[in-house]
């Protein structure tokens, strides 16, 4: 067997394959996933599907009949244990050859080396499968520790809010969401939670999970609180998956190593998605990147350059995250910003921070005001040129800064 073979079953493996055959490969395509399922959608298992609101016939992002017309070979259950340069993955369903090879291995949840960190009932939520075992769980569930204010965090702490139960969220850094977005937006997400009833705690650490029986019982803070916990849920980060890559020096502790079109050194080897590392177009930077945008948009530059046409990825990264009743979407990267500058009523709940570095639009966070993000995915990748003033200015179109 030679041809393409792709290892994962994530967003970007999807979006190699198909962008592969949209630009006329022709030969086999094999992909090898170590999950039981066609490439599925990841956000609702944060949300919907973690309440039991959405079905999993709806979370696969193609159907089966997709990868039967495209002549795309899914084998489940295939964990890759090495890859020799020779050109072969050797996996638990026996050896593959390739003439060309994407991997995309994505991320794994970061553990913390804490005392009861293995308890029953201490959790991660990365996978379809970690999300149907938390839904299990959750009947039994009065109280729940979530140690991590970022987007998954917080998505998590929401939806079991949401479902009744009582829930702290631990934060070690100064504010929530501080790797991806900036004071202004982080204040009103905490105040936000309090209206809800849920308590955060930032500038808190871990000393120890408490548990009886095995089973986990508690949480101690680094501050002396004792936290009761039928639920622990460890959402500090994620670890991107290298070690197949590191092991042929393809690999930093940053990520996979690749170029604008998802090449490592090894011209036969391809990357893309949360596990790798390189020149981002937008950033001007080396970056990696965990987001459903770069995994999908990657994945499609990677697929079009094995299938020999290159094109540089040069879309502005966005995001979005559901919490409560409002819809958070960012465009951008907010680091390296000197001010923030809000539009739009904070009270409202209706308003997006605009961060600035001189003249110039950097990122920008909306919560409800879906207009303000969609204007800034087309605007921050072109020069322009704009004053606080017109910010603030609703009445101002910012459509007009693109003419």
């Amino acid at each position: 067997m030679t041809g393409l073979v792709i290892i994962g079953g994530s967003y970007a493996a999807l979006n190699i394959a198909a962008a592969a055959r949209q630009n006329g490969f022709g030969e086999r395509i094999t992909m090898l996933t170590e999950e039981a399922y066609l490439p599925y959608n990841r956000p609702p298992l944060s949300k919907g599907f973690l309440l039991d609101e959405l079905d999993r016939d709806t979370l696969p992002l193609r159907g089966e009949p997709f990868y039967r017309d495209q002549a795309i070979e899914v084998l489940f259950g295939v964990r890759v244990d090495e890859i020799d340069k020779a050109g072969h993955v050797e996996t638990t369903s026996g050896r593959f050859a390739f003439d060309q090879l994407a991997i995309a291995t994505g991320t794994r949840a970061r553990r913390l080396p804490l005392p009861g960190a293995d308890l029953d009932g201490v959790v991660t939520l990365r996978s379809l499968a970690d999300a149907d075992a938390i839904r299990e769980r959750l009947a039994g569930v009065g109280s729940v520790v979530i140690v991590g204010g970022g987007f998954i965090g917080l998505e998590m702490a929401a939806s079991m809010v949401k479902a009744g139960l009582n829930v702290t969220v631990i934060e070690g850094m100064e504010r929530v969401l501080m790797r991806a977005t900036g004071p202004s937006l982080s204040s009103f997400i905490e105040a936000q939670f309090a209206t809800h009833g849920a308590r955060i705690l930032c500038r808190t650490g871990v000393e120890s999970i408490e548990g009886r029986n095995g089973r986990v019982v508690a949480v101690s803070t680094t501050d002396g609180t004792r936290l009761p916990a039928d639920l622990v849920v460890l959402a500090v980060g994620a670890v991107p998956n290298i070690e197949l890559a590191d092991h042929l020096g393809l690999a930093s502790p940053q990520g996979i190593l690749v170029d604008l079109h998802g090449r490592t050194a090894d011209p036969r080897i391809f990357s893309a998605g949360d596990c790798a590392f390189g020149l981002n177009h937008y950033a001007g930077q080396a970056i990696r990147l965990e987001s459903v945008q770069n995994a999908t948009d990657q994945g499609k530059a990677t697929g079009a350059a094995i299938a020999g046409k290159e094109f540089v990825n040069s879309t502005v990264p966005w995001f979005w995250s559901d919490q409560f009743d409002l819809k958070l979407q960012m465009v951008g990267l907010y680091q390296g910003s000197e001010r923030e500058v809000v539009r739009g009523s904070v009270e409202d709940r209706k308003f997006s921070v605009f961060h600035m570095r001189g003249d110039r639009i950097v990122a920008i966070d909306s919560v409800n005001a879906s207009g303000d993000h969609v204007v800034g995915r087309k605007l921050l990748g072109h020069e322009h040129s704009i004053s606080d003033d017109q910010i603030r200015d609703t009445d101002f179109n910012l459509r007009s800064l693109m003419t």
